[in-house]
């Protein structure tokens, strides 16, 4: 199975700011005046053109593409995505698609946009989707909550890890918006990071995923299977986002057989030529790191 894994698409929207209430006024102008300009439209554009020529038989979205989760940049992020989305799509929600309590509710904004694209539901209680493509399980989980400003931390309950390995009956992909691991350069705060990611990792020795793909920080890497963790963790964040000393960005082609040995290429956006072209690994053992 091949597998293209992008995140982090964070797809600009202009929004009045009459209509920003709270933690996305802040959010927002963060976003305008220092992060929009690493996310120019060209390379956003050049993102989807060049998967559009692909071959694979899946493409996975880890999450995070709103902003500050306002109702009007769901259907745009639909929109940039419209050539690439179709029955090989998969895509689960990031931090920032669940910026504000008004995200979640009175309706689900993420959820009523992507539906068809998120799997089958799983669990009654909590958000556990999967999909079958290539003989292999995709599994997303929702690590993600509306929280106050200047937080973007996360967790997965263990009863979600319990409900995954009692029905995961053959090789899987597993698919959440924050890191397990993070090299020792790229070390997360305990506001930024997945809190309970070392009780998550051991329970899911269990019955380990294939691969554990993700986003949140952007810059990319892959941690090979370790003691910790016996699986690669893959970081394809952020897809669309310029690269420069501190965020070495772009997207990975997933290469899986049966018995669930994976190749990796990485690719990543050159300005000079408005293309993206295969780049280095950025690849570590579990050593170089922490979870």
């Amino acid at each position: 199975m091949k597998i293209v894994h992008i995140s982090d698409l964070h797809f600009p929207t202009k929004i009045p700011f009459s209509s920003l209430r709270g933690k996305s006024v802040i959010g927002y102008l963060n976003y305008a005046v220092r992060r929009q300009k690493k996310y120019p439209p060209v390379l956003i554009e050049t993102l989807i053109q060049t998967i559009e020529k692909l071959e694979y038989d899946a493409l996975i979205i880890s999450g995070d593409l709103t902003n500050v989760s306002h109702p009007s940049e769901f259907p745009r992020a639909k929109e940039w995505l419209k050539p690439i989305l179709d029955d090989r799509t998969f895509i689960i929600p990031g931090n920032h698609d669940r910026y504000k309590k008004e995200s979640v509710q009175p309706v689900l904004l993420f959820e009523k946009e992507f539906a068809p694209f998120l799997g089958e539901e799983v669990s009654k209680t909590n958000y556990l989707r999967k999909k079958e493509i290539g003989g292999f399980t995709l599994i997303g989980w929702d690590s993600n909550r509306p929280l106050p400003i200047a937080k973007a931390n996360g967790s997965v309950r263990p009863e979600i890890i319990s409900e995954t390995n009692s029905f995961v009956n053959k090789p899987y992909v597993l698919v959440c918006h924050h890191p397990l691991w993070n090299p020792k350069f790229q070390e997360e705060s305990n506001g930024h990071k997945m809190v309970n990611r070392k009780e998550v990792a051991s329970l899911l020795k269990e019955k380990p995923p294939v691969l554990y793909l993700h986003g949140h920080t952007h810059t990319n890497w892959i941690k090979r299977p370790g003691e910790k963790a016996p699986f690669y963790v893959v970081n394809s964040a952020s897809s669309t986002r310029l690269s420069d000393s501190k965020h070495i960005s772009g997207f990975h082609i997933i290469d899986l057989n049966g018995n669930g040995k994976a190749a990796f290429r990485r690719f990543s956006y050159h300005t000079e030529t408005n293309q993206f072209l295969e780049s280095p690994l950025l690849i570590y053992d579990e050593e170089d790191g922490v979870i």
